[in-house]
């Protein structure tokens, strides 16, 4: 995990990769460096993990335009 000057850590790209080969989502690069895991669910939702939080969005288009989760965990 990658610290930054604001106190948050982030996934690089080859945690993020490794990470979701494990769980079985794929990688997401949200801009600035910050990679993601996204999980597309049965139910259509979509579940995002980042090295802070596990969030829930109503769909990818949601999470791609920067809509509000529906549901979040923060990790850390």
């Amino acid at each position: 995990m990658l610290p930054v000057e604001s106190g948050h850590t982030f996934m690089n790209e080859i945690e993020a990769t490794k990470l979701a080969e494990i769980l079985g989502g794929r990688t997401w690069q949200s801009g600035g460096g910050i990679w993601l895991v996204v999980f597309r669910r049965s139910d259509g939702r979509v579940a995002v993990l980042s090295a802070e939080a596990v969030t829930e969005y109503q769909s990818e288009e949601e999470l791609q335009s920067g809509g509000d989760p529906t549901k979040s965990i923060l990790l850390c």
